[in-house]
């Protein structure tokens, strides 16, 4: 009996140094990753000659190419983009139109100022004609984007001459982040937020599976494009807060009305989208009252920067059949 007492307690003392060891390394992983949290704190510079624009009270960020007097297009980038993915396809539209891009509220340069929902964007982006003074425009969303256009359009229905949908379909999107939120609590959550986000080649991994079969390695000033603006001042909290909630866009109803609006409208998806199906860029053109997709061979979920002159042509071939009808101004 005595034996067996003797046996018992030993049993349980065996815990004891695991469970040091355990409070032992969490404390040490903590203090490390407090550490690294204190000495990466300050913000990243924005880059050198951005433009800015007052909509409603906060800085958007926005670039522009091409005659003023030439008709506008509009085109709006997705999650966690800039505009600066789109200055490849703005430069060669910029040749017969006026095109301008800007950064969403949350992402790119534009100042980090909630709140970061489909009402908000929606309202960033008639701000932004107004005070641009951008009549008329074609309205071309890609991804997110997509359903930031949807919005818009059906909160103001005669404002656009046409939209377009590239490799999105404008309805909104769950995706798991809050496992990243709610699951990895501070000073872990920031430390992972800005190791994994700087690290070149984890995003270049990232990219690549995302962008396509055509996309070429990111140099250097390519994956600062992508990695800088999710670390300029206010960044960190606009991402947790963008992760707490489902990518935004509009329900199924919703982008069902905008067929009854008869506002002319194509979707443009590349062939191998990971992102988007074939049937699901058919659905949404057939709800928007668009014809077929235009299916871009060989290009993935980022042909606007892997294959911008034929996302290019695309969008030139629909502008100009609406250019020749629509006036500006």
């Amino acid at each position: 009996m005595t034996t067996m007492a003797t046996h018992a307690r030993r049993s349980r003392h065996r815990w004891v140094p695991a469970l040091g060891l355990l409070v032992g390394v969490t404390m040490s992983l903590t203090a490390v990753a407090a550490l690294y949290d204190a000495t990466t704190q300050r913000p990243w510079a924005p880059p050198a000659g951005l433009t800015f624009v007052d909509t409603s009270g906060y800085a958007t960020r926005f670039i522009a190419f091409g005659p003023r007097r030439a008709h506008p297009i509009v085109l709006i980038h997705g999650a966690f983009e800039s505009a600066d993915t789109w200055k490849s396809v703005a430069r060669l539209l910029g040749r017969r139109f006026h095109v301008e891009a800007y950064d969403l509220k949350g992402y790119g340069y534009t100042e980090r100022r909630g709140p970061y929902d489909i009402s908000a964007l929606a309202d960033q982006l008639a701000a932004f004609l107004s005070v641009r003074h951008l009549t008329h425009p074609i309205l071309v969303g890609h991804s997110l984007g997509a359903g930031v256009i949807a919005r818009f359009v059906l909160n103001h229905p005669h404002v656009a001459a046409g939209i377009v949908f590239l490799d999105g379909d404008g309805l909104t999107a769950n995706y798991p982040t809050w496992v990243f939120r709610d699951l990895v609590p501070e000073p872990f959550r920031t430390a992972l937020y800005r190791s994994l986000l700087s690290n070149d080649l984890l995003v270049g991994e990232v990219f690549a599976l995302a962008c396509g079969p055509q996309c070429r390695p990111l140099t250097h000033a390519q994956l600062d494009t992508f990695e800088r603006p999710f670390f300029v001042a206010g960044a960190e909290q606009a991402f947790f807060t963008i992760a707490s909630h489902p990518l935004v866009g509009v329900t199924m109803a919703q982008r069902h009305e905008l067929s009854m609006l008869s506002t002319p409208s194509l979707v443009i998806v590349g062939a191998h989208d990971p992102e988007l199906s074939p049937q699901q860029a058919a659905a949404a053109a057939r709800d928007i009252g668009a014809p077929s997709p235009t299916v871009l061979s060989g290009d993935g979920h980022l042909a606007l920067w892997s294959d911008p002159l034929h996302v290019a042509q695309a969008l030139a071939a629909f502008c100009d059949r609406l250019a020749s009808t629509t006036p500006v101004g």
